[in-house]
C-alpha cells in the first residue's frame, strides 16, 4: 500500500511539472510574434497573447446573419494564430455623420471606422486629430496590405511619410463622373437619341415624367452635398477636382474657393431648375440614405449618378427589362477619362484606439487569401452566399426583407485582387471592376491635404458648408439671393486662411513631381 502511494505521488508530481512547462491558459504574456512570420503562424507555445476585440464602426444596417458570420470569422482568426477578434458597430446612414463625429469628439472606445473621401474626407478627420498614424504598424504587421494595394493608392493616405489609413482598392476610379441612364423608360417615352449634355439630361427627365405620367426624381443623398462630378466634364476647365468641398484645383495648380467659381454657380443653376421642376426630392437635405439606396436598387430613376445594381432587382419594377436597358455613360464622352483620386474609400484607425496593431493585423489577415476575404465579406458558403465560377457570387436573399442574409460591401473594405462580382449585376455596374487602360491620372490624384495648421478654420468652414452651402448647391435655396451672405460666413469662418494653406501644400506636392 505504501509503495502504491509513493508511485501515485510520483505520478502526480510529474503531471504538475509537465503542466507547469506548458504555461497557463490564463497567461497574459504579451510577447509579439516575429513580423516576418505569416499571420497564419501559431504564436509560440510558451506564451499566449491577450485576445483583443477591435471595434469597426461603419455606416449601414446590420445584416441578419452577421452574428453567425462574426462567430465564424472570430474562430478562424484564432485558428490562424491571431490574438484578434472583430466586432462591427453599424450606424444608420441617416445618422452617420452626426454619430461618428460624436464618437470621435468624445473619445469613445473604438478602433477602426470608415472614411468616404467624397463625403467627409480623410483630411477633415486628420485636421480634427481624429486619426492615428499607423505607419509603424503597417510596416510591422501589414505585408499583405503592401502586396495587394498599389503604391499609387497608398500615396492618397500618406503625408510626410506618415500613413493615416488603409485604402480600399476596390474599383477603377476613372468610372467616377459616370451616369447610369434608364433606357427602359427613355424608350417608352420615345427618347432614342444619345444623351451627351446636361440640357438633354433634364429634358429627358421631364419627358419621361410627362409622357409616362410619372414623378421620377434624381437619387441624391441627403446631408452635406459634395460636387456633382458628372458635370465636371462639361466645363472648359476640365480636368479639375474639388477637395473637401472647399478647394477647386485645376491643371494650372491654382487653388480657388469652389463656392466662388463659375463652375459652382452653373452647377447650382442646374440643380435649382431641377428642384423647381420637382425633379429633385423636396426633402433632399434630410432624405434617408436607405430611401435613396432603394430608389437606385429598383431602377426608379431616369438617371442616377454612378453605377446601378442587379438586373433581378430592377426587374421587380420593370418585369421585362434587360441588361441593355441600363447603360453607363459620360457627358461629353469625347473627353478623356481621369482618375481624380486614388483613395476614395479608406479604413482609418481612430486616434483613441488602444489597439492599432491589432486593427492592422486584422486587415492584413483579411487580404492574406481568398478564403479569409470570402468569409468576412460574403459570409458562410451555402448559408449566406454561393460561389459562381472562379470569381462570381450569388448572395442568398432573406425573403422577409429582400436583402442579402449577409454582405459586407466591397466598396467599403474590398480589394480588386479578391472581389467576387455578383453574376446578376448589370453590365453598367461591372464596369467598376475592370481596369481602364486609357484612363489618365490627374496630377493631384495623390495629393493629401493636411489640415492641422488650420484645424479650427477647417472645422468652421465645413460647418458653414453643411448649413449654408449645401442648400444652395442642391437647389433648395436661390443662388443669387443667398450667395453673398454665405460667402461672408465662409470668410468669417476662415476659408481664406484654409485656401492659403491648401496652396502652400499643393505647391510643395507639385515640386515633388518634377
Amino acid at each position: 500500500m505504501k509503495k502504491a502511494s509513493m508511485i501515485l505521488l510520483s505520478c502526480m508530481m510529474l503531471v504538475l511539472m509537465l503542466a507547469g512547462c506548458g504555461g497557463s491558459n490564463d497567461s497574459k504574456a504579451t510577447t509579439k510574434p516575429d513580423p516576418a512570420v505569416s499571420n497564419s503562424a501559431a504564436v509560440d507555445s510558451g506564451t499566449k497573447e491577450e485576445i483583443v476585440t477591435i471595434k469597426y464602426v461603419i455606416p449601414g444596417t446590420e445584416p441578419k446573419e452577421w452574428p453567425a458570420v462574426k462567430d465564424a470569422v472570430n474562430k478562424k482568426l484564432l485558428a490562424d494564430g491571431l490574438n484578434v477578434q472583430i466586432e462591427k458597430v453599424y450606424i444608420d446612414w441617416g445618422a452617420w455623420e452626426q454619430k461618428i463625429n460624436l464618437k470621435l469628439s468624445t473619445n469613445e472606445d473604438f478602433d477602426m471606422f470608415h472614411v468616404m473621401n467624397d463625403m467627409v474626407g480623410l483630411a477633415n478627420y486628420a485636421g480634427r486629430g481624429a486619426l492615428k498614424d499607423i505607419t509603424k504598424e503597417i510596416e510591422q504587421y501589414g505585408p499583405n496590405l503592401k502586396k495587394v494595394i498599389p503604391e499609387s493608392v497608398w500615396s492618397g493616405v500618406t503625408k510626410e511619410g506618415k500613413v493615416y489609413g488603409i485604402p480600399a482598392y476596390w474599383y477603377e476610379s476613372s468610372v467616377d463622373g459616370s451616369i447610369t441612364v434608364n433606357k427602359y423608360l427613355l424608350k417608352k417615352a420615345g427618347i432614342t437619341a444619345p444623351i451627351t449634355d446636361r440640357t438633354q439630361l433634364m429634358s429627358a427627365m421631364e419627358q419621361v415624367n410627362q409622357k409616362l405620367d410619372m414623378k421620377m426624381t434624381i437619387p441624391l443623398r441627403g446631408g452635406t452635398a459634395g460636387p456633382a462630378d458628372i458635370f465636371q466634364r462639361t466645363y472648359d476647365k476640365y480636368p479639375f477636382t474639388v477637395r473637401d468641398n472647399i478647394a477647386f484645383i485645376a491643371e494650372d495648380g491654382i487653388v480657388k474657393n469652389w463656392v466662388e467659381t463659375d463652375e459652382f454657380k452653373q452647377d447650382t443653376a442646374w440643380f435649382r431648375e431641377a428642384y423647381q421642376k420637382k425633379l429633385i426630392n423636396p426633402d433632399v437635405l434630410t432624405v434617408k440614405q436607405e430611401q435613396i439606396a432603394d430608389q437606385i436598387k429598383y431602377g426608379k430613376y431616369v438617371f442616377t449618378l454612378g453605377t446601378p445594381n442587379k438586373l433581378s432587382d430592377v426587374q421587380k419594377t420593370y418585369a421585362d427589362a434587360t441588361d441593355e436597358d441600363f447603360e453607363l455613360i459620360r457627358l461629353n464622352p469625347e473627353k478623356p477619362h481621369y482618375r481624380m483620386v486614388n483613395a476614395k474609400n479608406i479604413n482609418a484607425v481612430a486616434a483613441n484606439s488602444k489597439h492599432p496593431a491589432e486593427a492592422v493585423k486584422f486587415m492584413n489577415w483579411l487580404y492574406e487569401n481568398q478564403e479569409n476575404y470570402d468569409l468576412f465579406m460574403y459570409g458562410i458558403e451555402g448559408k449566406t452566399y454561393n460561389k459562381v465560377g472562379e470569381k462570381g457570387l450569388e448572395s442568398i436573399i432573406d425573403p422577409s426583407t429582400n436583402m442579402p442574409l449577409y454582405l459586407q460591401d466591397d466598396w467599403m473594405i474590398g480589394n480588386l485582387n479578391f472581389i467576387r462580382v455578383d453574376e446578376n449585376y448589370l453590365t453598367a455596374n461591372k464596369a467598376l471592376y475592370k481596369a481602364d487602360p486609357d484612363a489618365k491620372n490627374f496630377f493631384a490624384a495623390d495629393f493629401f491635404f493636411d489640415p492641422a495648421p488650420v484645424k479650427a478654420e477647417m472645422g468652421n468652414v465645413q460647418a458653414v458648408f453643411t448649413s449654408d452651402v449645401s442648400p444652395i448647391y442642391r437647389g433648395v435655396l436661390d443662388y443669387d439671393k443667398n450667395i453673398k451672405a454665405t460667402l461672408a460666413k465662409l470668410k468669417s469662418a476662415g476659408i481664406d486662411k484654409v485656401l492659403v494653406e491648401y496652396q502652400k501644400q499643393l505647391d510643395a506636392y507639385k515640386a515633388t513631381l518634377k
